[in-house]
């Protein structure tokens, strides 16, 4: 009788053993899961757990979308001004063409539209064939007034025409 309940005892202490390391192995998981990531979001500049700046405030006032109904690829960008990412097609001084999946959008650019590629470049650094995402205020034409260009390639195509 002593050695069966021995023998039940150390069954029971082994199963305890395996389930506390189960749930240990587990629980290191998660945190170490959860630590990864914190840090890709992190490296992302979004530190509060992937949610909008500013927890979910909009600044100076804005209403967020503007609710154009904008088509895709020309989305009426986060803080209601107008966003597209496409091809660019001309340059006419300070007018640019960029080619996107539907359509043909004319930006103007200023001398105080912001230009950058992996380090700040200018108006004169935009080629045709360039792909570029355009930040900005769209008017009543559905024209964009720049306030940034980002360069999403160096290397434009040699026709400069839409993909």
């Amino acid at each position: 009788m002593k050695k069966t309940l021995m023998i039940i005892g150390a069954i029971l202490l082994a199963a305890l053993v395996a389930a506390g390391s189960f749930w240990g192995g587990m629980a290191y998981q998660t945190n170490r899961d959860n630590q990864v990531r914190a840090n890709f979001l992190n490296s992302r500049g979004l530190a509060n757990g992937g949610g909008f700046p500013n927890d979910g405030q909009f600044p100076n006032g804005g209403q967020g979308f503007s609710g154009d109904g904008a088509p895709n690829g020309q989305s009426p960008g986060f803080f209601g001004g107008g966003r597209t990412t496409g091809q660019v097609k001309s340059i006419d001084g300070n007018v640019m063409m960029v080619s996107t999946a539907q359509d043909v959008t004319t930006i103007n650019l200023s001398a105080s539209t912001q230009v950058e590629k992996s380090e700040p470049a200018a108006i004169a650094d935009l080629l045709p064939g360039m792909q570029v995402t355009v930040t900005g205020q769209r008017d009543s034409n559905r024209e964009i007034t720049a306030s940034q260009v980002l360069i999403l390639n160096t290397n434009p195509s040699a026709t400069g025409t839409a993909p």
